[in-house]
């Protein structure tokens, strides 16, 4: 119930209003210049109490995108390769600062693209003092909108705050224009052999597995000796030891030629020169901490420069795995599976190599069977 009081303040009258709601403790009160100003608000607050109490108002409606960043932080982030949490830190605070004082239910997809197209034209800061501003990429926009749509997605699935994620609604930028290099034959060789010569004994098992199997630079440094089946030649490949994101868990078949460099690997660490093996112990652990796996990124880069490859970066071996496949004939749905795409659109990238394999096979079949056919 509310009541409105009068006060004789040295800067002039004022109306305070109380409201105290039965089986409550304590009252809330605001003061007002005028006293229909304080009967107006006592009303609101009574109703908005009563349509809380009977569930009419959503956790949507209460939290903010604050308040779901923030234990976003504390119960998924931490969950996360530090190389992930780093990125996605940086993502949440943008979100935080621009829409975080808003309550959940209030975020509509209209507010979200105007942040995204913010993000599209406002130029990153220059490297250097003398440089020149540098855009964002149509992928680096995307990717501050899938970490604003895994928080939606944990409000929705986790915490039951809202019913769906207006991400669903807005469009993402297009990476078509983006870049894809693969590595040819001969750049692969030169590579290889550069990385044999590496000092860093993880590299070259590391860049192997890359190329032959095409797993995420992730997935390869979080590989656990538990997820790796030499009996049956499968490893199994975990996205930041989520099953929840991007397909989760997926086995893919060790190639021949990787099989005794894994072998040795695990003698290595059973002879105790790497780490003591147990099913939880990490086939790349860093020196440094064997619970930390190893940071490849040096290593890699003068791999890269004693080989002559200019313009690579580690996930073009993943490129370049598809690329393999697809000159051996695999369809884009076969590539897809290896890679452990969720969506189709992502593989279609690869749709000129398999289409290139498959004239190539129409060819030669073609050139068979008449060849055959005029020799009869």
């Amino acid at each position: 119930m509310a009541t409105i009081t009068k006060l004789q303040r040295p800067s002039g009258v004022v109306y305070k209003a109380r409201v105290r709601l039965a089986g409550q403790d304590g009252e809330t009160s605001r003061t007002f210049k005028t006293r229909s100003a304080a009967e107006r608000w006592a009303r609101k607050f009574e109703a908005a109490a009563l349509e809380d109490r009977a569930g009419l108002i959503t956790q949507g409606q209460k939290r903010t995108l604050k308040e779901a960043i923030t234990r976003y932080r504390a119960e998924i982030l931490p969950t996360h390769t530090e190389t992930t949490r780093r990125t996605y830190s940086q993502h949440l605070d943008y979100w935080q600062d621009r829409l975080g004082h808003l309550r959940l239910s209030d975020i509509g997809p209209a507010a979200i693209a105007r942040c995204r197209d913010e993000l599209t034209d406002t130029p990153l800061p220059p490297k250097t003092p003398t440089g020149a501003p540098r855009p964002r990429s149509p992928t680096t926009v995307a990717r501050y909108l899938a970490t604003l749509a895994a928080v939606f997605t944990a409000c929705v699935r986790r915490w039951h705050w809202v019913q769906t994620s207006p991400l669903a609604q807005v469009e993402k930028p297009s990476a078509a224009n983006g870049r894809t290099r693969f590595l040819s034959q001969d750049e692969l060789r030169r590579l290889l052999a550069a990385c044999r010569e590496s000092e860093s004994p993880d590299l070259h098992l590391a860049v192997m597995l890359s190329v032959t199997t095409g797993a995420r630079r992730g997935e390869l440094l979080g590989l656990r000796w538990r997820d790796v089946d030499l009996a049956r030649d499968v490893l199994l490949l975990r996205v930041d030891h989520e099953t929840t994101t991007k397909g989760g868990v997926r086995a893919v078949r060790i190639a021949t030629q990787v099989k005794p460099l894994l072998e040795e690997r695990l003698a290595e660490h059973r002879r105790g020169k790497v780490a003591d093996i147990t099913g939880a112990a990490l086939v790349f652990p860093s020196r440094v901490s064997t619970r930390q796996p190893v940071d490849l990124r040096t290593p890699f880069r003068t791999a890269l420069r004693r080989a002559g490859i200019e313009g690579f970066r580690w996930h073009d071996l993943r490129h370049s795995a598809a690329s393999f496949m697809a000159a051996q004939g695999a369809s884009l749905v076969e590539i897809g599976a290896v890679l452990g795409h969720r969506s189709a659109q992502t593989t279609r990238r690869y749709s000129h190599l398999t289409e290139q394999a498959a004239h190539s096979l129409v060819q030669s079949t073609a050139d068979k069977i008449l060849g055959e056919a005029r020799d009869e």
